[in-house]
């Protein structure tokens, strides 16, 4: 595990975003990846 500074890429991708630029800021996002766990697990969260 580490911890890294994204203020810059955070930055641009507001950039982008404010200018309308939507596509081009998606593109710098980060792939979003679920968190492995089972239904056991899960099965607590749910009412």
């Amino acid at each position: 595990m580490s911890i890294s500074d994204v203020t810059p890429l955070a930055n641009e991708i507001h950039a982008l975003v404010r200018d309308g630029e939507l596509d081009a800021a998606t593109r710098l996002l980060p792939q979003e990846r679920g968190y492995p766990a089972g239904e056991e697990l899960l099965a607590h969260l749910r009412p």
